[in-house]
């Protein structure tokens, strides 16, 4: 056997190298441990940060969906005002027609009168 082929150098490189691959092994899974970490806390954030939106748009639908139904029930309240003034306003005028074609039958009425007179005033 020659002298520079000891075993037990080799069998200490050997160990080495082991140990060596070892620690290597060690430090790749740590490495990948916290970049499925990082991963995990990155994918976390987005959907934290998802869900805060979703719950912002909701609120903001929600809100939206109120102000329309208040704008609705003010559309109706000011309609049925415009409408009970509109019939208030027509029982006026219609009052006020009858009150005319009252006025205008009795001046008929007077004008006939006074046309009987004159004629009767002329026949004698």
């Amino acid at each position: 056997m020659p002298k520079d082929h000891d075993p037990t150098d080799e069998l200490r490189a050997l160990h080495a190298e082991n140990r060596h691959l070892k620690d290597s092994v060690a430090a790749m899974r740590q490495a990948l441990e916290a970049l499925v970490q990082e991963k995990n806390t990155a994918v976390q954030d987005v959907v934290a940060a998802s869900r805060d939106e979703i719950n912002n748009l909701k609120a903001a639908v929600v809100a939206m969906r109120e102000s329309m139904e208040q704008l609705r029930m003010d559309k109706d309240r000011q309609l049925q005002e415009a409408l009970a003034q509109g019939r208030g306003d027509c029982r006026e005028l219609q009052a006020s027609i009858a009150a005319l074609r009252e006025r205008l039958e009795q001046e008929r009425q007077s004008v006939a009168e006074l046309t009987k007179a004159l004629e009767a005033a002329r026949r004698t």
